[in-house]
């Protein structure tokens, strides 16, 4: 009976563990990137250059869009700017 408690914490620990490397990487809406940067929301739309994404400060590769239309930007992006103003 042990050697099936046993086993049945084995079956939890691994599920855990493979739950803790899918985690989704941090990101910010436009807003929340927006007051991080003490910039407008605007200035953040010119950075993502939806139009033209050769042009962007926020390359097309740092952000998302959501299945409702709206834009995620990765954490990343948001700390290099962050030491770059």
């Amino acid at each position: 009976m042990s050697l099936w408690i046993e086993s049945d914490k084995n079956w939890f620990g691994s599920r855990r563990e493979k739950q803790k490397r899918s985690m989704p990487e941090k990101s910010y809406s436009i807003p929340e990137v927006a007051e991080l940067l003490s910039v407008s929301r605007g200035v953040i739309y010119k950075w993502l250059s939806l139009d033209e994404p050769e042009e962007a400060v926020i390359p097309p590769s740092a952000w998302y869009r959501l299945p409702n239309g709206r834009v995620r930007i990765y954490a990343w992006i948001v700390i290099n700017l962050q030491a770059r103003h």
